[in-house]
């Protein structure tokens, strides 16, 4: 999406102006800054400022770009700049992050409550959560039943409660939050999006109180010795109305054609969801209010209380981009749910391709992915790969486990040993004598399940077919394996543990006729 254009429509009052006057000082993304300033500067005026209706004003922003390119954390520290001088001192002191449970949700903002009990201003329960790795707290809140409930509830403004032990034995303590003033802004990479926000939440509200917004850099400054964010002159306007919202309580009202807006916006969002997917609807059905909390903290930071139909216009631009960035995002999931899964012998195979040929078990590991997969499960796939070996390293100079390498090889291309050649074999076996046809008759008919037959069914199931093994299309077509080869040592080298057993499995040829299994060629 073109974000610097479509910003240009979002740019109101000033927080508009601020955004754009630092942009010539920072590499991120405008809509980026925007989403950050309304995040901090909301959460600051929360609690003094309300919109029509008497409903909490807090923006909840989430950022959501490719790791480096989407400079996501450019556009936190491009806010802080522009904010430094306004509600700088908030942002320091009540700002919070790491929480992954409900229970310490409430008790971070029942904290700020109480610690604020005796100050001069009162009770003060405003809080900002930032979440710059926001997918690692979404692991742990995803396994906390009770967070997705609080958090929804703290964005409407209504009371939680926490139940905790007393001091004494037996006693139970109460944690009630009566006014929750809770801020929220986060960063997350659009491929994390698929995988922590979870169909079942997005459905439940817990993540249609957040506006999540695509970015991406904006440009590349020149290098300096010192951040070009010094340049950035802190918004003397956000200061002048920080410190007029801060004066006493303002609940915001509607201007007759602001009124006639955003009913028409109303109707649009909601015949637009009718239309939608279950599952993406459910991420935008709170547009309207979302409009709604945008244009009261433009209007507020323009020290006002009447919105504006230009105000709810540029809310509107704002939050009509967070919709298309939530579409892409879900669409991407999907997708990205439908694309098949490249087999672990086709990802082996490309890795020594990439790697020259050959590569040690450690290199190869890592090409693959760390943790994606283990060592033992590269190691069992390699063995069955026709045109992969494994290779012993002895001649190391060092103690110890001798490294193995992976190397690529050519496929056998002898003709894979088929059925008829197996009976034609156990056929010829079984003629060369008949004292062994008879132990293996008397060893057969012992067997549980062929008491009662007789000699013709013996016959017919040294005939039978073997029951094939379950492989992939690509395995059932491959060539037979490679003959192991010999290491200085003079063991098997290979194909490892297969290639070890080649002497075992030539011992079990005789007895492994009766039980009509195929023998390989050259075991």
């Amino acid at each position: 999406m073109e974000s610097k254009s479509r910003f240009e429509d979002m740019a109101y009052g000033p927080i508009g102006k601020a955004v754009k006057d630092a942009m010539p000082y920072t590499e991120a993304d405008p809509i980026g800054v925007l989403a950050a300033v309304l995040a901090l500067y909301s959460s600051a005026c929360n609690g003094h400022i309300r919109q029509p209706g008497g409903r909490p004003c807090v923006v909840w922003t989430a950022l959501a770009g490719r790791s480096a390119i989407g400079r996501k954390g450019y556009a936190l520290d491009t806010a802080e700049a522009i904010l430094s001088n306004s509600v700088g001192e908030f942002v320091k002191l009540r700002r919070r992050g790491g929480i992954s449970s409900g229970p310490a949700l409430i008790n971070v903002m029942y904290e700020a409550v109480q610690d604020s009990l005796t100050s001069e201003g009162g009770p003060d329960g405003r809080l900002i959560v930032v979440e710059e790795e926001w997918q690692n707290q979404l692991k742990r809140t995803n396994r906390c039943s009770t967070f997705s409930g609080v958090f929804r509830t703290s964005w409407d403004g209504k009371a939680v409660v926490n139940t905790t032990k007393g001091k004494k034995a037996g006693e139970r303590e109460e944690q009630l939050v009566d006014n929750p003033q809770l801020g929220f802004h986060a960063h997350i990479q659009p491929g994390a999006w698929a995988k922590y926000i979870s169909a079942t939440e997005a459905l439940g509200g817990s993540y249609n109180r957040i506006l999540p917004v695509l970015v991406q850099r904006s440009k590349l400054l020149p290098t300096e010795n010192e951040s070009p964010l010094r340049h950035v002159v802190p918004s003397k306007g956000l200061k002048l109305a920080y410190e007029w919202a801060r004066k006493e309580p303002r609940t915001m009202v509607l201007s007759d054609a602001a009124r006639k807006r955003f009913d028409e916006l109303r109707a649009k969002y909601e015949d637009e969801m009718a239309d939608m997917p279950e599952l993406l609807s459910s991420f935008i059905e709170r547009s309207a209010e979302q409009v709604m909390r945008v244009a009261t903290v433009l209007t507020a930071a323009g020290r006002r209380v009447t919105i504006s139909a230009e105000a709810i216009e540029a809310a509107r631009h704002f939050v009509d981009y967070s919709i298309a960035s939530v579409t892409q995002l879900v669409n991407e999931s999907a997708s990205s749910a439908a694309r098949p899964v490249t087999p672990l012998d086709e990802r082996i195979r490309k890795a020594l391709e990439s790697a020259g040929g050959k590569a040690t078990s450690t290199i190869l590991y890592r090409m693959l992915g760390s943790g994606r997969f283990t060592a033992a499960q590269i190691q069992a796939e390699a063995e069955e790969m026709p045109d992969v070996e494994i290779v012993e390293i002895t001649n190391t100079g060092r103690p110890g486990n001798k490294p193995k390498e992976y190397r690529l090889v050519e496929a056998s291309t002898e003709p894979a040993q088929t059925w008829e050649s197996d009976t034609e074999e156990a056929s010829n076996s079984t003629k060369g004598g008949a004292a062994e046809l008879v132990s293996l008759y008397a060893e057969w008919e012992r067997k549980p399940g062929n008491e009662g037959k007789g000699l013709p069914e013996f016959l017919a199931s040294l005939q039978a077919p073997p029951k094939p093994r379950k492989r992939s299309p690509a395995k059932r077509a491959a060539p037979a394996k490679r003959a192991a080869t010999k290491t200085s040592s003079g063991t098997p080298a290979g194909r490892g543990t297969a290639a070890r057993k080649t002497p075992v499995r030539a011992a079990k040829k005789a007895t492994s006729v009766a039980s009509g299994k195929k023998v390989a060629a050259g075991s």
